[in-house]
Formats: structure tokens, sequence, C-alpha cells
């Protein structure tokens, strides 16, 4: 199928649909800077976030609330901007877009600093706006395929990691992690349904495993989609049951990525019929 201007839309559309629920969750368990109340803020050896400190704006955000209320909202009316701007067909959607980009990079190293949400949870709204910053259909396009890569190797990355490390080989390491992920909800709900069932995976180490070895393969799976996107839809289905596995058994909130499943589904469409019967190599 052909790339036409109403599929840059429905992706500007699904975009804004991910964002929406996304603000609307972290907004409903206290995570935006308007529901925080910092008196401190942690800094790491990033040269970016350290090159935003010399500013003193984090001490700005520690004291005045209303600064961290318009945080809040300029960080909410942005992607509702972009978006409109996109379905409009404005020619300043481009600069919307690194707008956009720019401050969502400035939100999250500064939210991250005062929160144990991190940098990776923002790496939706940094990329995906990329994406929209095109002007053309071609530069959509390419631009899609570019995030599509760079998600395929954050993805994988950790995959990765297990087997560098060793993880992947040491049975006892699920049963390890499901009692320090769980440890307040463990001892705060003794008689909870989902404690029986943690403390049964962590009693019976093999099973444990099974769920870190099948979530791990569906890492490392992932990494098909740099070779090929003709199991891309595969894929999207791969990566979403990832997302609802790991929350129910980790209460790890990876929903923050839905939006880049927009880069696998688009993916399926070409830009002009001579691409057409190339486009699953």
């Amino acid at each position: 199928m052909l790339l036409f201007e109403k599929h840059i839309k429905q992706f500007a559309c699904f975009y804004l649909l991910c964002f929406l629920l996304n603000f609307g969750w972290f907004w409903w368990n206290g995570l935006l800077f308007s529901s925080l109340d910092p008196v401190f803020f942690l800094n790491s050896l990033d040269f970016t976030r350290n090159i935003l400190m010399l500013s003193n704006l984090q001490h700005a955000l520690l004291n005045s609330r209303w600064l961290r209320v318009t945080f809040d909202i300029i960080y909410l009316l942005l992607p509702l901007i972009l978006t409109l701007a996109v379905l409009l067909n404005f020619k300043i959607k481009k600069g919307i877009a690194f707008i956009t980009i720019g401050f969502t990079i400035v939100y999250a190293i500064f939210f991250s600093s005062v929160s144990y949400i991190s940098m990776q949870g923002y790496m939706s709204w940094i990329l995906i706006p990329l994406i929209l910053s095109s002007t053309t259909i071609q530069g959509f396009y390419y631009y899609l395929h570019v995030v599509r890569i760079i998600f395929i190797l954050m993805f994988v990355a950790a995959a990765v990691q297990k087997l560098y490390s060793g993880a992947i080989f040491n049975t006892d390491q699920m049963s390890g992690i499901l009692l320090k992920q769980h440890a307040v909800y463990l001892v705060s709900n003794a008689e909870d349904w989902f404690t029986k069932f943690i403390y049964f995976l962590v009693q019976h180490k093999i099973t444990a495993f099974a769920f870190y070895i099948m979530g791990t393969l569906a890492e490392l799976v992932l990494a098909i989609g740099l070779f090929t996107r003709r199991y891309d839809r595969i894929l999207l289905v791969v990566f979403c049951a990832f997302l609802f596995a790991d929350y129910f058994l980790m209460q790890i909130y990876y929903f923050i990525w839905l939006a880049f499943t927009g880069c696998f589904y688009f993916s399926y469409f070409s830009l002009d019929d001579k691409m057409e019967y190339k486009k699953l190599l």
C-alpha cells in the first residue's frame, strides 16, 4: 500500500492519543510537576543535565509551584499544538516539532532529577515529534524508519545486557527480582491474591525463570526488524504482549513506549509502486 498524507495525519492522531492516555496516567498517579512538592534534586554524570543546571532552573522549580504548573501546561499543550499543525498542514509544524522535542528534553531532565522516573520514560515524546517534523511524505517515511530502528536497538539492548551480564543463565534471577520489585507490596498485602501468586513464583524458581526467558526472547525477537519489515505486524503484537505481561507481573509501566508501535504499523506503507514489491525485503 502507498503512503499518503492521510496516513501522516493518522499517525499524528495516534501519537496524541498515546500521549494523552499516558499524561492522564501520570496525573492520576501524582507523577507531574504540579503534583509534587520537591525539596531536593538529584544530579548525575550527565553532560546535558549539568549544562542545563547551570541555568539554576532546578532551584526555581523547587521554589515555585506556579513554575511547576506552567511546565506541566506547556508539556501538555505542545503535543496538542503539534498534532493540530500536522492535521492542518501548517508550514510552521517543523518548528513546533523541534520546540516540542527541546522542551520535552528539558522537562524530562528536571523531572527525573526530582522523582524516580527516568529519562527513558520520555523517549517516545522526544523521538516521535521528529517524525512529525517532516514537511514531505518522503521525509515522514525516512524519519519513521530511523525512529523505528532506534527503538528496536533500545529494546534489543536490554536483552543483550542480560546475555552479557550472565543473568539469563541464573535460574534464581527472576525470583530475586520479584522479591525486590514487590517487597513493599508483599509486606503490606500479605493475604492478597497477587502476593500469593508472587510467592508461588518465588518458591517455584524454574517457573519464574521461564517468565524471565520469555521476556528476554520477546526483547531479542525485535531484532528481526533490523533486517526486514515482513514481520512488523507480528513484532507489534509481541511488543504489546510484553508491555501487558510486564505490567501484570512486575508492575512496571512501559506503556509510555506504546507510541512506538505506530512505527511498526505504518512501516507497511511504501513511497511508490516501485517500492511496493520490495517493501518486505
